[in-house]
């Protein structure tokens, strides 16, 4: 499919799509998005499919890792909402990708503002480049280099905006916004990602709106110290936690082939749920928590229980110990892993020798979050305070990075009776 008329209305579509499910939700960024024509900026891509809410995998790593590409449209649309662009207001993007989502920034910030995008591979700065021409888009000024310092020479901005995973928040990213400036970032708490958009307060910063995402992280100074183990002698099968840790990688690759006891919760779900709710309270109160994913190819072997599905990527959360885990699945669904508002039972497998203890001990957080009102991002607060900041504030959580003091709060929920 080619022609000029196709594309629009595929376009259309999409944004119509978005539109109905709520995350289009502004004029603005609903012009944008039916202006700014996706598919220019993934040539190598059907142009079918650049109009499908889907993220495009668009650069590799050798051990078969995706390290850049085109976010999901339905993502993008929700942290446009966060960032609140106006008229001629000055950006920062840090993440240049494809170009996409600085094209849409240039159409926000209209004729008398200014984007400024930094990536820091001279190969994707420079294809971004070449489809903002093509795209006929000016306004932007792409830039090579590392995005945790941000980019001091076109400083002050109105807004700053990373389309990378951050584990960290920068302080160049806080020196470098105005007074009342907006930061929106894909931010690590304890290796579950969400998308804050924090609104500067002086000395600190505070959340206006928080979302569930995922995307690649940062790399460069900032990268995150997540570890990355590959499982078995096939690329694509990855465990991933934050800090360090002892694993007897060959014994959990044996585990995972092995008979696993099933444990069942009782409690029903949706992926929507488990994905913007459950997996930020396990990252919260289990600090043996990591994710097990397949990636490419490895999808194909059945070795990873699809508790969260999307093309090309299926992953479950975990608990780890050194030659055993235990593993979030789905039970009693039938139909598309796919659809995410679909309910299921949840489960727990236990895995290698010792798994049976993890499988309770993870079915008993489980009935807590559940227990709890089930809280989802929505309701979540938090504060960035320097580090080491004093704090008598009470919390669900209080998270120390090189650089913050992340204070997490969430606000009293409605308990759930026992199913």
């Amino acid at each position: 499919m080619s022609g000029r008329q196709d594309l629009d209305r595929l376009r259309n579509e999409l944004v119509d799509q978005l539109r109905a499910a709520g995350v289009v939700c502004s004029g603005r960024v609903e012009q944008a998005l039916r202006s700014v024509p996706r598919h220019l900026f993934a040539p190598d891509i059907d142009p079918e499919q650049a109009y499908r809410d889907k993220a495009l995998i668009t650069k590799w790593a050798a051990d078969g890792r995706p390290i850049s590409s085109a976010s999901q449209p339905r993502v993008m649309a929700v942290m446009l909402e966060q960032l609140q662009v106006h008229d001629g207001q000055r950006v920062l993007e840090i993440g240049t990708g494809t170009g996409y989502n600085a094209a849409l920034l240039a159409d926000l910030v209209g004729q008398t503002g200014q984007v400024i995008t930094v990536d820091i591979d001279d190969d994707l700065v420079e294809q971004a480049r070449h489809h903002l021409a093509t795209a006929h888009i000016t306004r932007v000024n792409v830039v090579c280099a590392d995005g945790a310092t941000g980019w001091p020479a076109g400083a002050p901005y109105d807004r700053i905006m990373l389309t990378v995973g951050a584990w960290d928040i920068a302080p160049a990213w806080v020196n470098q916004l105005t007074v009342d400036g907006r930061l929106v970032l894909p931010l690590s708490l304890r290796g579950a990602q969400c998308c804050v958009a924090f609104q500067r307060t002086g000395e600190y910063l505070t959340s206006v709106a928080i979302a569930p995402c995922g995307f690649m992280p940062l790399r460069g100074q900032m990268t995150n110290p997540q570890s990355i183990l590959p499982l078995g002698d096939q690329s694509g099968l990855f465990l991933y936690f934050e800090g360090q840790r002892t694993l007897d990688t060959a014994a959990l690759y044996t585990a995972l082939h092995a008979p696993a006891e099933l444990l069942a919760t009782g409690i029903r779900v949706s992926a929507t749920e488990v994905f913007d709710g459950l997996a930020l309270w396990l990252a919260l109160h289990q600090p043996d928590l990591a994710q097990l994913a397949a990636i490419g190819p490895a999808t194909q072997r059945s070795m990873v229980p699809p508790l969260l599905s999307c093309p090309s990527n299926i992953g479950t959360g975990v608990l780890l110990d050194e030659q055993a885990l235990a593993a979030l699945v789905r039970l009693n669904q039938h139909g598309d892993n796919h659809d995410w508002s679909t309910t299921f039972e949840l489960g727990v497998r236990a895995f290698g020798a010792g798994g049976d203890h993890l499988a309770h001990q993870l079915r008993a957080a489980v009935h807590q979050w559940h227990a709890n009102g089930r809280p989802a991002t929505a309701g979540l607060r938090i504060r960035a305070y320097p580090p080491g900041h004093p704090t008598d504030e009470q919390s669900v959580a209080i998270i120390d990075k090189h650089y913050c003091r992340l204070v997490l709060n969430w606000p009293p929920q409605p308990h759930y009776h026992s199913t």
